[in-house]
């Protein structure tokens, strides 16, 4: 064979950089180098064993590629590359002291491997990972958004798991928001504040769940959980330490969120989890079954599958509800028995307030139509009553929409004027006592 390792993998790379998304081509196949080709053989060694894990599922392309170019059949064979000890560490006489362990907040059952990845989290996986092989921060911060119970905590836990699993003597600390003001609010009663600077200034990996809980103790001046988080922030920034935070929504979205706070969320990469679809939901799915050692068959699986288009929480409540019943009772899990259970669930779900509903109401009450709302007329009655209609459709939790979602509902209305609808709608009731009464009024009429 004429043509080295080295080019061999050069073209195949080339043919898969037009095929992959640039991350992972940049995190896992720019990892990868080839070794040997010999004896109808080419060798990958890659960086570590994420890198294979991820290359790897490619193997039966890059034979069928080779054996393209070669006109013979050509194995690919995966090997990971072993680190090399210098030598000097080897007679080092100088005893390295272990940097004191930290309770980390990490649930070890939380790990890459177990993540189901699909069209609706591969891009936030992707940059989990790129993070992960990159020893110095290639997106800080990361930033993950999405509606709950859809595997962010997983997701970012995982990633602090594989960074100890690398390297154990890395700082690595995983808090909710809240937990951190509750800390910070102790800490500053006792005057011990020096003690909370120096705990997470000296991190070098820092995971925040549920940023939005700060909406509840931001915007009140110095000396707040905001000043001393800003700070801590740009600590860890400029020190090159890794920051990963996870909110339900946007940053843009997230109330009393100073500007210059929200200017460093998107410094970053911002990355949605979006709803998994309907391939992803098998495979979760089956994931649980699985994991929980769950008899039940793939055409009820499929049936679920179909019904649930919520989030993967709610995928694992039914499946752990029939297995506990099935147990109980000594009874096989059923289609029937699904049917019953699913139906029930509607009919429950039913009787919340649509949000289509919640459109018409809107529409009676202004006496504007629905088409006008959802309509590019600029004229004052519309406006008011289409801001007000993003407003309210917002602020129900029961509804859970997304400002992409309210615009699509109101004619397709992009991610900006929602927001800046919402922020008229806000600022008017807080000055407008007579406003602020009737928005009250219509939003006990409608949610009653």
């Amino acid at each position: 064979m004429e043509m080295t390792a080295s080019k061999s993998w050069e073209k195949i790379q080339k043919m898969f950089k037009k095929k992959v998304d640039e991350m992972e081509f940049n995190t896992f196949f720019k990892n990868v180098e080839a070794t040997d080709l010999s004896n109808n053989k080419l060798v990958l060694t890659c960086k570590s064993n994420l890198v294979r894990q991820n290359v790897e599922k490619y193997k039966e392309q890059f034979e069928e590629y080779l054996e393209l170019m070669f006109d013979e059949e050509i194995k690919v064979e995966f090997v990971v590359k072993k680190e090399i000890i210098p030598q000097e560490v080897v007679y080092h006489h100088k005893v390295e002291v272990p940097r004191e362990k930290i309770r980390t907040g990490l649930n070890a059952k939380n790990r890459l491997d177990n993540f189901v990845v699909g069209e609706n989290s591969k891009l936030a996986f992707n940059a989990c990972l790129a993070v992960v092989e990159n020893p110095t921060p290639v997106y800080n911060p990361l930033f993950i958004y999405g509606g709950s119970g859809l595997g962010k905590t997983h997701l970012m836990q995982a990633v602090g798991n594989a960074i100890l699993e690398r390297n154990p003597n890395k700082r690595v600390y995983y808090s909710t928001s809240e937990e951190f003001s509750n800390e910070f609010f102790k800490v500053l009663q006792e005057g011990r504040i020096q003690h909370f600077r120096d705990k997470f200034r000296a991190l070098d990996v820092l995971l925040l769940d549920d940023i939005q809980f700060f909406e509840k103790v931001f915007g009140r001046g110095e000396g707040t959980v905001e000043e001393e988080f800003f700070h801590t922030f740009n600590k860890l920034q400029e020190l090159g330490k890794q920051i990963i935070m996870i909110s339900d929504r946007y940053p843009k979205e997230i109330k009393n969120l100073s500007k210059r706070l929200e200017s460093r969320f998107l410094s970053g990469l911002s990355v949605e989890i979006q709803q998994p679809g309907f391939e992803t939901r098998m495979m979760i799915l089956r994931n649980i079954a699985q994991t929980q050692e769950i008899e039940i068959s793939d055409s009820i699986l499929e049936y679920i599958s179909d019904s649930v288009h919520t989030n993967v929480r709610e995928l694992e409540g039914i499946l752990t509800h029939l297995n506990a019943r099935s147990k109980l009772l000594n009874e096989k899990i059923t289609l029937e028995q699904v049917q019953e259970m699913i139906s029930n669930n509607a009919k429950r779900e039913e009787s919340k307030v649509s949000a289509k509903k919640v459109i018409e109401m809107i529409s009676t009450e202004y006496n504007v139509s629905v088409a006008d709302m959802k309509s590019k007329k600029r004229l004052r009655k519309i406006v008011d009553t289409r801001q007000i209609t993003m407003y309210l459709l917002k602020n129900n939790d029961k509804l859970g929409l997304s400002l992409t979602a309210i615009g699509g509902l109101l004619g397709g209305k992009d991610h900006s004027t929602v927001i800046s609808s919402i922020r008229k709608i806000e600022a008017k009731v807080n000055e407008d006592v007579a406003f602020r009464k009737e928005i009250e009024t219509l939003r006990r009429k409608i949610f009653r």
